[in-house]
C-alpha cells in the first residue's frame, strides 16, 4: 500500500512516498480502506519535533513511528473474528488517540478506540476533520457545567478545536464571544457566535466583560494575561497550554486552592464520539473544511498549516 513517512524531523520535505505492507487485522480489529486523513498541529509539530521536548516520546534522535497522521474516514474492508460492531462496507470515522498511522491507504484500527460509523450526509472529507477537534473540545466542555446564557470566551475561534468548542457551547445555549483574525471573523460570526473580535483589530484582554468560561484554543495567550476578564467563580481552560499555565496549574493543586485553570492533553473516548456522532447526525454541529489536497500534496498541505492561519480543518484525500 501506499504511504508517506518520515525518516528525520525537519521540514514538511522529510515526508516521502513509500509502499508499506498492507495491514491484516488482528481479532478485535478492522481494516479499513482510508479515503481521507488530515493536517492537525500534532502532526506538524511531531514532524518538525516542536517544541524540542516532543523528541521524548517520539524519539530522541530521529522517529520512532515513521507514519504520521492521528484521524481518518474510509470504509471497513475486513473485520477481525470477534468483531460484531461494524461490518464490511460500513462507512467509518475516527481517532488514533496518542498513536499515529493515517497516512497511508489502509489501517488496521482497535474496534474499542474511538471509532464510529459516518453520518449520511457527511463526506469522507468532512467526517474525517471531525475527531481530533471534537473530541478534545468536547472533553474539556465535559470540565465545566455549562449552563444556558453562560458568557464563554474561545481565544482561537477560528481553528480545529476553537470552532468545534464554539459550536458544542453553542448546543448548551451558552453566549459566546469568538477572538480571531478579521479575515475568518465573517464565517465564525456566521457559524454562530454572538460577537466577534478581530485581533489584528482590537485588544481583546481590555474587555470590560466578565467570562465563566475562557478558553485558550491557539497556545497565544495564558492565564496569567487574562485572569482579570474571569467571573470570581470563572474558569480558564486550555488545549494548547503554555508554560506559566501549567505552574499555575501546579500552584492551584498544591496550595488547594478553587479549580481555576484546566490544562492538558485531552483524553479521546469512543463514547465521546458517539456523542459528537449523535450531534453530527441532527445537524447541530458540522466540521469548518478550510483547503482539501491530494494525498500526493501532503508535504505542501503540511507547510500550510504550520504556518498558523488555517480556517477550521485541512483535509488529505486518499482515495
Amino acid at each position: 500500500m501506499k504511504a508517506f513517512t518520515f525518516k528525520k524531523y525537519g521540514s514538511s520535505d522529510v515526508l516521502n512516498p513509500e509502499t508499506l505492507e498492507k495491514p491484516i487485522p488482528k481479532a478485535n480489529q478492522i481494516l479499513v480502506k482510508i479515503y481521507a486523513t488530515s493536517v492537525t498541529a500534532g502532526d506538524w509539530r511531531v514532524r518538525s519535533a516542536t517544541p524540542f521536548p516532543i523528541r521524548f516520546h517520539s524519539g530522541l534522535l530521529k522517529p520512532k513511528n515513521t507514519l504520521l497522521g492521528h484521524e481518518f474516514a474510509g470504509v471497513v474492508e475486513m473485520v477481525g473474528e470477534e468483531v460484531g460492531e461494524f461490518q464490511v462496507g460500513n462507512r467509518v470515522f475516527g481517532s488514533m488517540g496518542m498513536k499515529s498511522g493515517t497516512y497511508a491507504e489502509y489501517i488496521a484500527v482497535d474496534v474499542e478506540s474511538p471509532i464510529a460509523k459516518i453520518p449520511e450526509g457527511l463526506s469522507f472529507e468532512e467526517a474525517a476533520v471531525v475527531p481530533v477537534g471534537f473530541l478534545s473540545a468536547y472533553y474539556f466542555l465535559q470540565k465545566v457545567n455549562l449552563k444556558p446564557g453562560m458568557k464563554v470566551l474561545i481565544h482561537g475561534v477560528s481553528g480545529s478545536v476553537g470552532s468545534a468548542m464554539l459550536q458544542l457551547a453553542k448546543a448548551k445555549n451558552a453566549y459566546v464571544v469568538g477572538v480571531c483574525s478579521s479575515k475568518n471573523a465573517s464565517w465564525v460570526k456566521d457559524w454562530g457566535a454572538d460577537e466577534v473580535i478581530s485581533y489584528d483589530n482590537e485588544d481583546f484582554t481590555i474587555l470590560p466583560k466578565k467570562f465563566d468560561l475562557i478558553v485558550n484554543a491557539v497556545g497565544k495567550t495564558s492565564f496569567r494575561e487574562i485572569k482579570h476578564l474571569l467571573k470570581p467563580e470563572g474558569k480558564y481552560m486550555s488545549n494548547d497550554a503554555v508554560l506559566s499555565d501549567y505552574l499555575d496549574l501546579l500552584t492551584q493543586t498544591l496550595g488547594g486552592k478553587k479549580e481555576q485553570v484546566i490544562v492538558g492533553i485531552a483524553e479521546q473516548k469512543k463514547t465521546d464520539l458517539r456523542v459528537i456522532q449523535s450531534l453530527l447526525a441532527e445537524r447541530k454541529i458540522r466540521p469548518y473544511l478550510d483547503r482539501v489536497y491530494s494525498f500526493d500534496e501532503i508535504s505542501a498541505a503540511h507547510t500550510y498549516v504550520e504556518k498558523g492561519r488555517k480556517a477550521g480543518n485541512v483535509a488529505i484525500q486518499i482515495a
